[in-house]
């Protein structure tokens, strides 16, 4: 869309970056060719003024004198302010509205974090203190296309003589990233709508009040930004906005999702390009773009690019403004939260993927550690006992670590200041009461619906939990178990779940909790949190995964199958066997169950309880080791599972338990024998099930006798195996005994109970 050519009135000018209100606009004209302007772009600052305040106010005044010869405006795509650092925390973001104050900020959208303390605060407190618009063309009135009231879909700077309009939107997905409660009043609509909304109604604007440039703020934003067909593949919001967005949008900056990028990008319907740029995250970098005029109401991209403050200093009076606010926000801060609340032992983190970046799909100790303190935290209150606890990985913003200081205090020393940077969103705690059934909906929900900024969030959970998935089945069937306190779930009992009001509310997404009943315990998470410290420290991290992915389970996906079996010799010797498709790192803990009077042998291999496996080679391995005891008829249960003391987090090649009974009888005058009838299997076919079973006594595996002896649980010629190539029972001689692990577990993957699958358990011999 063409803009209509503006008159241009000598001496009416306003100040660089100075808004000027609707009406009041003076006439210009189309800026004359060769004009240029430079836009400056932060985004997702999140308060972190210490961490980078001087540095980023230090690049904006250097480009701004280097670039002096021409107008230049600062924007901000949003999340200024929310999940910040504690300095700014500790005072509600006070100091960050006033630091952006000091820099000169022009005007900026709203980002979702702008909504954690609610609406009314943001069109409230938040706008009061600002000196700088909260621009939001797509949040509305809800069940309405009114915008929201104290917003405004767009602004009109006076960049230097050249008039700009800034258009800001919002990612729809903040409906589930904030509090439900706090955002009831409002609706998020469609971005790119929006956008094109406003960019029409600026075209009819009288000529004396049309932009001469027209910006885009979005707080959305692409994962992938390996290259721009990428980014828009990888996020549906942003790849519709670059696409999409009217002709007359000379340039765009994004962020939200804490990437760094500078794109061209095709104009739809011309010949042109416009930049698509965002300007990574904390303060790291300041997007630059550097447009020229071409005179007929078109404009040409001179520079897009972001620039690193890191180590950056400059003399000016803004930046000195800028650090006597850090400074002081720093010395406030330090005195509220200077108190040691308690100890750690060792680090305890979020979920980090290889390249060191927040993995927010993956287990944390930090995460079950918090879901630890929101169950304890019921008890604190007149809400009394939780059955167990859950958070969101997104509610976790840093680490715990033993050599992090927040003031002077000792390594391992945890203050509050540092615990209140873990949990910086002061969600109201209490506890929903909900039907079983709509706690496995939890975490299926895990699996986020389609269009999510994140398609797995991964809940943190407490100890009094042990959940089972498949990631391969398909959606509302992934989730194969989840047990409270070792026993499974009654999806029609009801559950007291400790949380936060954001999930309660069905925030992220997970929309099972708006089916219970929100009692609030009169706490916000960071004040259980910090009682939670002070009653329980030293605290360490626990390295048990509490949610398994069956799917990379080895046994269960068929790359290595395991037997144990016995020669002919009445030695009581067996033999544990795997067969492996590629080598396998462990450790693994094979342990025995053995009747009173038994005891076993296991060398060289031994450790309390069992035998340790360092790995499995590719080919096989056997572990040879010996059972002795009285004369007598046994049956002891064989386990093998990765080593529980082992750090495996979303990676373990056994998450599961799996387990085989195996029957034998030590006859008189005899060492440890297998079997006991003709066939050397013990005890008589009525005990042990038909000719094809040979699995043992009743374990509850199959038929009435707890052996699977029907055709249709086992199948007459493939014995437990499901076919001899993948790996049934051995050939029986004389009195041989095979259980066969991994092809019984073969069953339980169709769907049967022929071997128990279990979750291992921290500090218990498996």
């Amino acid at each position: 869309m063409k803009r209509t050519a503006l008159r241009y009135a000598v001496g009416t000018t306003a100040a660089a970056g100075l808004m000027l209100p609707l009406g009041l606009a003076p006439a210009l004209a189309d800026a004359p060719e060769g004009t240029q302007i430079q836009l400056l772009g932060i985004t997702d600052f999140h308060g972190r003024l210490a961490d980078s305040g001087v540095n980023l106010a230090s690049v904006v005044e250097r480009e701004r004198a280097e670039n002096s010869s021409m107008g230049t405006a600062l924007l901000s795509t949003g999340d200024n302010i929310g999940a910040s650092t504690y300095e700014s925390s500790s005072q509600e973001d006070t100091p960050t509205l006033e630091y952006l104050n000091a820099l000169g900020l022009d005007a900026t959208a709203t980002g979702n974090h702008e909504y954690d303390r609610g609406y009314d605060d943001l069109v409230g407190r938040v706008s009061d203190t600002a000196n700088f618009p909260h621009l939001a063309a797509n949040v509305y009135e809800e069940g309405t296309s009114t915008v929201a009231a104290g917003l405004e879909e767009y602004t009109i700077l006076d960049v230097d003589g050249v008039r700009v309009a800034v258009i800001g939107v919002v990612t729809e997905d903040t409906e589930s990233l904030v509090s439900p409660d706090g955002i009831a009043s409002i609706d998020f609509g469609d971005p790119t709508e929006a956008v094109n909304r406003v960019a029409a109604d600026l075209e009819e604007l009288p000529e004396d009040e049309r932009p001469d440039a027209t910006v885009v703020q979005a707080h959305l934003g692409p994962s992938d930004v390996s290259s721009l067909s990428a980014a828009v593949d990888s996020n549906a919001e942003f790849g519709t906005l670059v696409t999409e967005a009217d002709e007359s949008i000379d340039a765009m900056f994004f962020g939200h999702s804490h990437t760094g990028f500078a794109f061209e990008a095709e104009v739809p319907g011309t010949d042109r390009t416009r930049p698509v740029v965002q300007s990574g995250y904390y303060g790291d970098r300041v997007g630059q773009v550097i447009l020229s005029s071409e005179g007929d109401g078109t404009w040409t991209t001179d520079e897009a690019t972001t620039l690193d403050t890191e180590d950056v200093t400059y003399d000016s009076p803004v930046v000195a403004e800028a650090e006597r606010i850090i400074d002081e926000a720093v010395a406030a801060s330090q005195e509220i939260g200077s108190e040691v609340a308690g100890e750690i032992t060792e680090d305890i983190t979020r979920a980090f993927n290889e390249d060191g970046s927040e993995n927010r799909g993956g287990e944390s100790t930090l995460g079950n550690l918090v879901a630890d303190a929101l169950k304890e935290g019921a008890g604190y209150t007149q809400l009394g006992e939780a059955d167990f606890g859950i958070t969101n990985p997104g509610g976790l913003r840093t680490d715990l670590l033993v050599d992090g200081q927040f003031g002077d205090e000792a390594p391992g020393e945890v203050t509050i200041g540092e615990l209140n940077q873990v949990l910086p969103f002061a969600n109201d705690h209490g506890v929903v009461t909900m039907l079983g059934s709509d706690v496995i909906g939890l975490f299926e929900e895990q699996w986020q619906p389609a269009g999510a900024s994140r398609p797995f969030l991964h809940l943190g959970i407490s100890e009094e939990l042990e959940v089972i998935y498949d990631s391969e089945a398909e959606a509302g069937e992934r989730v194969l178990s989840v047990e409270v306190n070792g026993e499974e779930i009654d999806p029609n009992a009801e559950y007291r779940v400790a949380t936060l009001s954001f999930l309660a509310a069905g925030g992220d997404n997970f929309a099972s909790f708006a089916n219970g009943d929100f009692e609030q315990s009169g706490m916000t998470d960071f004040e259980v949190w910090e009682r939670y410290f002070n009653e329980n420290t030293p605290v360490s991290p626990d390295t048990d995964e509490r949610q398994a992915d069956a799917a990379l389970d080895i046994v269960l996906g068929g790359t290595t199958e395991a037997t144990i079996s016995t020669e002919d010799d009445n030695s009581g010797e067996f033999t544990f066997e795997t067969t492996n498709e590629d080598e396998i790192t462990g450790p693994f803990l094979l342990s025995l169950d053995l009747p009173e009077g038994l005891s076993a042998d296991f060398g060289e291999y031994a450790v309390d309880g069992g035998a340790r496996i360092d790995s499995l080679p590719a080919g096989g391995a056997a572990l040879p080791f010996t059972v002795t005891g009285e004369p007598g008829e046994y049956t002891f249960t064989a386990s093998v599972v990765a080593d529980p003391d082992a750090e495996w987090w979303d990676d373990n090649p056994m998450p599961l338990v799996h387990e085989t009974e195996v029957t034998f009888t030590i006859a008189e005058d005899q060492d440890a024998t297998p079997g006991g009838d003709d066939d050397g299997r013990g005890a008589d076919d009525d005990d042990q099930g038909s000719d094809d079973d040979n699995q043992g006594s009743d374990d509850g595996r199959g038929a009435d006798d707890g052996t699977g002896a029907d055709d249709d649980q086992r199948g007459d010629d493939d014995q437990a195996a499901g076919g001899s190539d993948r790996g049934g029972d051995l050939p029986r001689t004389g009195s041989e005994i095979t259980a066969a692990l991994g092809a019984a577990l073969l069953l339980l993957a169709a769907g049967t109970t022929a071997v128990i699958a279990v979750r291992r358990k921290t500090g218990s011999s498996v």
